[in-house]
């Protein structure tokens, strides 16, 4: 009787292990059906978003975009190699935008070099219809600047700096683009977390510092100490003071250590 007992036990737990088994199976089929139909759903709108035709309004938004980035790229002074980004405000769908039997005509008087907010105006030759439509127009440029307060005297280290993107636009003096090109310099005034890094706010040879003079000609160079008489940075020809001579001479800062005169 007891060998029957357990049999019987035993068969009702392998029976419900089994239907525990289905179901958790059935559960999981369902769930990756679900999950790849919705996969499929989204790659098919994706695709007839793509396929669909750009209506009248969108057409003329991105042919707005060609003519301004043609425009910057025809008179980029950097050979095209700006960062443009263009956004052009949306058209208002209330408008009617008429079917025109030429190319609409496009013109501005705005330099996009020197304006963020510009205004197209969009002609149709063969009718009287016009419309004026406008854009933010962004050419970008990495900047380093500084990523802590520092105070005069501030010696500028990959600790304290780092490159970000600024429009152009927003840009003011000369500014560097790496953070190895200014290493070594000081800061002349306190400046704030953020601020960007120009010439005029820092010094690669400070007034009062000791450089190596070096006179060079015809591939020889003789070296002599001197005093900085002026703050200067890279390329810029200050004042220097010969220790050995007290004679005052004009160099060129070649580094934070190093002024050349070509003699």
């Amino acid at each position: 009787m007891q060998a029957t007992e357990y049999i019987s036990v035993s068969a009702n737990k392998r029976i419900v292990f089994t239907c525990f088994l289905l179901s958790f199976v059935s559960l999981f089929t369902k769930q990756a059906f679900s999950q790849n139909v919705a996969n499929n759903n989204n790659e098919q709108r994706a695709h007839n978003s793509a396929q669909m035709p750009l209506s009248s309004h969108q057409s003329l938004q991105r042919q707005v975009k060609n003519f301004l980035q043609q425009q910057l790229l025809s008179t980029s002074p950097n050979n095209n190699k700006d960062d443009l980004r263009i956004l052009v405000r949306e058209i208002d769908n209330r408008i009617n935008i008429p079917f025109c039997d030429t190319p609409f005509d496009f013109s501005t008087n705005s330099s996009p070099h020197q304006q963020s907010n510009m205004s197209v105006k969009v002609t149709c030759n063969k009718t009287n219809w016009y419309l004026f439509m406008h854009a933010t127009v962004s050419v970008i440029q990495e900047v380093v600047v500084t990523s802590d307060n520092l105070s005069p005297g501030a010696l500028l280290s990959r600790r304290n700096l780092k490159v970000i993107e600024v429009d152009k636009n927003r840009l003011r003096g000369s500014t560097f683009a790496s953070v190895d090109a200014v290493l070594g310099a000081r800061i002349k005034r306190r400046v704030r977390a953020g601020n960007i890094i120009n010439d005029r706010m820092l010094c690669f040879v400070c007034k009062g510092d000791r450089v190596i003079i070096a006179a060079i000609s015809a591939g020889l160079s003789i070296e002599v100490y001197g005093v900085a008489e002026e703050d200067g940075v890279l390329g810029d020809t200050i004042q220097v003071r010969n220790i050995s001579s007290d004679k005052l001479v004009f160099a060129k800062i070649a580094s934070t250590s190093q002024v050349e005169i070509n003699i």
